[in-house]
């Protein structure tokens, strides 16, 4: 019984990062409960700091598309991504309420988050992050991750009236995969995992 692969191992193993996304007129009405069964995150100190917003209509798909500069990853001769999703789950990142939750009585004596080696806002919105993904890989379709360096940030929180001291994560797209890359890959393996020691 021990070694029976799991549902959750069978999510893993066949997830990945997918960013071309072919166009289709078939609904999935589920997508909308990602965002709520995303959120159910541990979050430092119980600090509730990361909120996520679901996009779905097509219009609010393509302005996202523009405002994170998808034109110029065409003209790089890639697929669209952005604007073929049929949902975008923008991670938000509320830093203050982190600082605020560690000011109160029970956590100001036992540690600082002004000085915290690791922020674990990014480390919450990461795990939220890893939900939608694999909650849109149970749907049977794909997902991928578009961090928000490249975004223009001011215009996305405008359009989708985020408040000013917000941070934007970036985009869980999700879609159905379109043709494979059939650029050769590095099938180097490095070592991630390790038993008992660091070993390279």
């Amino acid at each position: 019984m021990n070694n029976e692969e799991t549902y959750l191992h069978g999510l893993l193993k066949k997830r990945k990062v997918v960013r071309n996304y072919i166009q289709t007129n078939k609904k999935y009405p589920n997508l909308k409960k990602v965002a709520d069964y995303a959120i159910k995150i541990p979050t430092a100190g119980f600090a509730r700091g990361i909120e996520i917003i679901n996009v779905s209509s097509k219009e609010n798909i393509e302005k996202l598309a523009k405002l994170s500069n998808e034109e110029s990853y065409v003209e790089k001769g890639f697929d669209k991504w952005i604007s073929n999703s049929l949902s975008i789950f923008v991670i938000l990142v509320n830093e203050n309420a982190y600082h605020e939750r560690y000011a109160q009585m029970d956590k100001e004596s036992v540690t600082n988050s002004s000085n915290w080696d690791i922020p674990y806002w990014y480390v919450d919105a990461g795990a939220a992050m890893m939900n939608c993904m694999l909650l849109i890989e149970e749907m049977n379709l794909k997902s991928g991750f578009m961090g928000s360096h490249n975004m223009k940030i001011d215009g996305i929180k405008s359009l989708l009236q985020i408040e000013e001291s917000y941070k934007i994560l970036g985009f869980v797209t999700a879609g159905v995969e379109g043709n494979v890359n059939t650029k050769k890959k590095d099938t180097t393996k490095k070592k991630l995992t390790h038993d008992e020691y660091f070993k390279k």
